[in-house]
């Protein structure tokens, strides 16, 4: 099971093919990006990742997963 601080914090990444996984409020969140990993363009695959510990964001909206909305 995915943990939400976990993720929050950039420790861990979710396989597009696991997206069933993902917290409900993760999808409503601006910091909710991807990372493609794919060899080639047929395989398509990509990552989910959490932005809102990356130092150069462009925003310092707090997360849905931080004020329980």
């Amino acid at each position: 099971m995915l943990r939400t601080d976990d993720f929050r914090r950039g420790d861990v990444s979710l396989p597009s093919l696991d997206a069933d996984d993902l917290p409900e409020c993760c999808w409503r969140c601006v910091y909710l990006m991807t990372k493609d990993f794919s060899v080639n363009y047929a395989d398509s695959l990509f990552y989910y990742c959490c932005a809102y510990n990356w130092p150069d964001k462009l925003t310092d909206v707090p997360p849905p997963c931080l004020t329980g909305s």
